[in-house]
C-alpha cells in the first residue's frame, strides 16, 4: 500500500519553458536521463477516481481516496487540484498468458500508454536543508518533481505532476514543501535566463489524474 498526495498537469503541447529548464538541469528527452516504458491502462467509463494498469509485470490498482480543491501557486501564477491517492501492486506471475496477450495484442478497453520520463525527488530533512536526488530514490519524507512525455494512440502529450510521501502522515505538507521548492526555483530560472514569462507554461495545461485524463482524451475521439 502507498499512499500519496498529488497535483498533476497535462498539456496538449510541448511545455517549452519547462523543458528548457529541465535541459539546463542536464535532463532531456531521448537523453540518458529519460526512463522509458509502456503502461496499459483499463479505461474505466466514468472512473476517473480509480486507475488500473499494467506496469513493468505488476498490476497496479490507484484509487483517488480525496480531493482537496485548487491550490494556488503564484510563483508561476496558476491553480492545481491537489488529490490524495493510495496504490496496491501485485506482482504477475511470468507464465500469465491473459496479461501477455493484453500487452502483445491488446484490447480496445486496455490502452497503451508510452512513456519518457525526467525528475528527482526532494527529500526532507528535520532540521536539515531539503535534498534533490535523482528519481526512484526513497527517504522517509519527500517529494517527487516529475515531467513526463506520453504517447496514447499516436498522439504526443505532456505532464508535470508532484507527488509527495510520507511515512508519518505528512503528505499534504511534503507536497506543499515540494511547490515551495520548485516553483521558485523554475521562476528564479526564467528571470535570470532571460526565458519570457515561463509562469504562462501552466495557463495551457488542464489539473487532473492519469484516469480523467485518458478517459476526456479519448472521448474526445
Amino acid at each position: 500500500m502507498y499512499p500519496s498526495c498529488e497535483i498533476r498537469w497535462f498539456f496538449a503541447g510541448p511545455p517549452e519553458g519547462l523543458l528548457a529548464w529541465f535541459d539546463s538541469l542536464g535532463m532531456r528527452f531521448d537523453g540518458p536521463a529519460g526512463a522509458q516504458r509502456v503502461d496499459h491502462y483499463l479505461l474505466i467509463a466514468n472512473g476517473d477516481n480509480m486507475g488500473i494498469k499494467l506496469r513493468e509485470g505488476n498490476v497496479e490498482v490507484k484509487h483517488r481516496t480525496a480531493r482537496l480543491g485548487e491550490w494556488d501557486f503564484p510563483d508561476i501564477d496558476a491553480k492545481g487540484m491537489a488529490e490524495h491517492w493510495i496504490k496496491w501492486s501485485f506482482r504477475l506471475d511470468q507464465a500469465d498468458a491473459l496479461s501477455q496477450h493484453l500487452i502483445r495484442e491488446g484490447r480496445p478497453e486496455w490502452i497503451a500508454v508510452a512513456k519518457e520520463r525526467l525528475g528527482y525527488t526532494y527529500h526532507f530533512q528535520e532540521g536539515g536543508p531539503a535534498l534533490r536526488l535523482p528519481l526512484g530514490n526513497w527517504a522517509p519524507e519527500g517529494c517527487q518533481v516529475e515531467l513526463t512525455r506520453i504517447g496514447v494512440r499516436g498522439k504526443a502529450f505532456y505532464t508535470f505532476g508532484l507527488e509527495s510521501f510520507s511515512d508519518n502522515g505528512q503528505l499534504e505538507r511534503n507536497l506543499k514543501m515540494g511547490a515551495e521548492a520548485v516553483f521558485p526555483a523554475f521562476r528564479k530560472w526564467g528571470v535570470e535566463s532571460g526565458w519570457p514569462q515561463p509562469e504562462l507554461e501552466f495557463r495551457g495545461g488542464v489539473s487532473m489524474g492519469y484516469p480523467a485524463f485518458l478517459l476526456g482524451h479519448l472521448q474526445v475521439e
